[in-house]
């Protein structure tokens, strides 16, 4: 059977999108699926003082699943949809919590403090029928300078409005 040099391209193309979801799969599971905000002290900054701490949760803008807006979840209650180049502040209560998405692999322990700030990026990743949020906790540095490139969620992705803190940035 001979393949026209036209169609070649178009094979190759084929074979690296049916194969690169496996091959992201297996360094998600490689990867440490439940990281913690104490192990490293880098991911918190101080704040002006109140009573609860920040959990400053953002979505970079990618064409990839653009569509999609995974759920964020405290503590087992759905509190926003995150979508593409979004940002939500979420109040917490200073304790352990528990931070997951639409990817049940993907979950974050944070040991809140009052009056720090927590970042989360989500990151869409592919999946079988449809993407999933993996949540990856950053350095404050980093986190802080990402999250306030994106736009602040909108209003009808709020789910749990009482958690949800006004995006200061979205008022001034």
């Amino acid at each position: 059977m001979l393949i026209s040099r036209s169609a070649l391209p178009c094979i190759l193309f084929g074979c690296l999108a049916a194969f690169a979801p496996m091959r992201l799969g297996a360094q998600a599971a490689n990867s440490s699926t439940a990281p913690t905000a104490d192990a490293a002290s880098s991911t918190e900054k101080p704040v002006a003082a109140s009573g609860s701490a920040h959990l400053r949760v953002y979505r970079a803008h990618r064409y990839v699943g653009a569509a999609l807006a995974p759920s964020i979840v405290v503590d087992g209650k759905q509190v926003v949809r995150i979508g593409n180049g979004r940002r939500a502040t979420i109040r917490l209560s200073p304790g352990t919590h528990s931070i997951g998405s639409d990817d049940k692999s993907s979950s974050i322990s944070v040991d809140a403090k009052s009056g720090q700030e927590y970042f989360v990026r989500v990151d869409e990743e592919p999946g079988m029928w449809k993407g999933h949020g993996k949540l990856t906790m950053l350095a404050a540095e980093q986190g802080s300078a990402e999250y306030k490139l994106q736009k602040p969620v909108e209003e009808d992705r709020k789910i749990d409005k009482e958690m949800i803190e006004e995006d200061i940035e979205a008022v001034k």
